[in-house]
């Protein structure tokens, strides 16, 4: 399943997109002393609640209006963190306005969306799964009752609800609503009223869902979608449009192999290569550069790849030694140090959103392990960021020299409540090299030999699941070294994400 809070940092980019093309129009008076670039510059120096104040009461005298609604959006999203109930009362005011609305306009439903995901997760956060479920489902009838225009933003909703179903161990429900959802995407492909790109995105989202719980179900529904593609990119009458769709569901393939089947990965990731190779020249500019960067993102793709490879060869070795610029939170240590105990590497940085949302499982583990000799090390090194005292968060600065950074360290590991130490190697160092680390979160799990056993990319449930599930089986083992053989029976190189 992919990672919750990668599903959701999208949200928020999805969302502050469209709310700042409408903010961007020519400036006009939003109440009587503030205007739009004053409004602006509130948010910008983090003057919530002043923002609140004049925000309100323009809302109070056009309550209807489009850019003032989407202006509370815009600030819902931006106090989330340091007013979260004056963000989440916000989020809900906004989702009754337009689910009440008579008529939802495409701008409507598509901040109707972002502000139920974002309200959704925070509900989810708050173990409130009940309400953010019936949040979604609201929101989803809207859409569903505004009628065929909005037939993608109601694909969104659906996917949406599914993953908070999931999420809710309602599985059978969510599996209900995707099936349901890609068969009318289908029929609609049939009668002409949705498009390949409809079914490509339902596609992407089933096999995302539920690619472990029902494999077969979700390889049929590929090689369909597949095949369909194949044949009109195959045709005389093929279009940008069908390479388009082909590039999405096959990178979203790409994926999942990066995880589970590198090997297999490398092979649909070269046949995707000579797809774009031999496909005419485009006749748009816009086409030439999509195609370009189609090649950059395939390429990518296909480092991630042997990088993937790189980590599955990597689990029943040791695990070389770090090379420690500094500590925080921690007396000094090395791996040889901890022979014995059963080690987690954490690799993140503080601007890392998946990596904050693997803090409640690591504070969860240290809190239940640590007594039995397990050990978390947060494993970074500088990023240039300050901490901000009055936002409570780290924010990026020029000339961060190595102490600010530690200040800051300190203060973000107080802030998110983490019990385990942060572990600083040299930036620009190789030692995230030498343990394949291509993107973060990553844990590289130990055995009490210093044997690689696990490692996992990502931050889904799934993820931590494994992870917690080998460090107690990890536990049990005496310290005596077991087999390679065994080794590779207990330790699997993957990601949900």
């Amino acid at each position: 399943m992919k990672s919750f809070a990668v599903f959701a940092s999208l949200f928020i980019v999805f969302g502050l997109s469209t709310i700042r093309s409408t903010a961007q129009e020519p400036s006009t008076t939003l109440a009587p002393k503030l205007d739009l670039t004053e409004f602006n510059e509130l948010v910008k120096n983090a003057k919530w609640d002043e923002a609140a104040t004049w925000l309100d009461k323009a809302l109070e005298e056009t309550p209807d209006s489009p850019r003032l609604l989407s202006l509370s959006l815009t600030l819902a999203n931006q106090t989330m963190r340091t007013q979260p109930e004056a963000a989440a009362k916000r989020f809900s005011q906004l989702i009754d306005k337009w689910c009440s609305s008579p008529e939802l306009t495409a701008e409507s439903a598509r901040n109707l969306f972002a502000a139920t995901s974002m309200h959704s997760m925070m509900l989810m956060q708050q173990d409130r799964g009940p309400e953010a479920i019936e949040v979604a489902k609201r929101s989803l009838a809207a859409v569903t009752a505004a009628g065929d225009s909005m037939r993608s933003m109601r694909r969104e909703l659906e996917a949406n609800l599914a993953r908070l179903l999931m999420r809710a161990n309602k599985s059978s429900d969510a599996l209900g609503l995707m099936r349901t959802s890609v068969e009318s995407v289908k029929n609609g492909l049939n009668q002409g009223t949705d498009d390949i790109r409809d079914l490509v995105r339902v596609t992407n989202t089933f096999s995302g869902l539920f690619d472990s719980s029902n494999a077969d179900e979700v390889s049929e529904l590929n090689k369909h979608v597949e095949n369909l593609l194949i044949e009109k990119l195959d045709s005389k009458s093929s279009q940008f449009s069908d390479l388009s769709a082909y590039f999405t569901l096959r990178t979203a393939q790409l994926s999942q192999y990066t995880y589970s089947n590198p090997a297999r990965g490398i092979e649909v990731a070269n046949e995707l290569q000579s797809r774009l190779d031999t496909f005419p020249e485009p006749t748009g500019a816009n086409e030439g550069k999509q195609l370009e960067s189609y090649g950059k993102s395939l390429k990518s793709l296909l480092s991630r790849l042997e990088s993937s490879m790189v980590r599955e060869r990597l689990v029943g070795t040791a695990a070389p030694e770090y090379d420690a610029q500094s500590f925080v939170g921690m007396e000094e240590t090395s791996l040889a140090g901890l022979k014995g105990k059963v080690v987690l590497l954490d690799f993140w940085a503080v601007w890392c959103g998946p990596c904050i949302a693997t803090f409640p499982h690591l504070r969860d583990w240290h809190d239940a392990y640590a007594e039995k000799g397990f050990v978390i090390l947060g494993m970074t090194s500088d990023q240039g960021y300050k901490w901000d005292e009055d936002k409570q968060q780290a924010v990026r600065g020029t000339d961060v020299s190595h102490e600010q950074e530690l200040e800051m360290l300190a203060a973000f590991r107080k802030h998110y409540q983490l019990r385990h130490g942060f572990v600083l190697t040299p930036k620009g160092g190789d030692y995230n090299k030498k343990l394949a680390v291509s993107g973060i979160p990553q844990a590289v799990l130990l055995d009490k030999q210093g044997v690689v056993r696990m490692i996992k990319v990502g931050s889904g449930p799934k993820n931590a699941h494994d992870l917690e599930e080998a460090i107690e089986k990890l536990l049990a083992e005496d310290t005596k070294p077991v087999d390679g053989e065994k080794k590779k029976e207990t330790a699997t190189s993957g990601s949900s994400e």
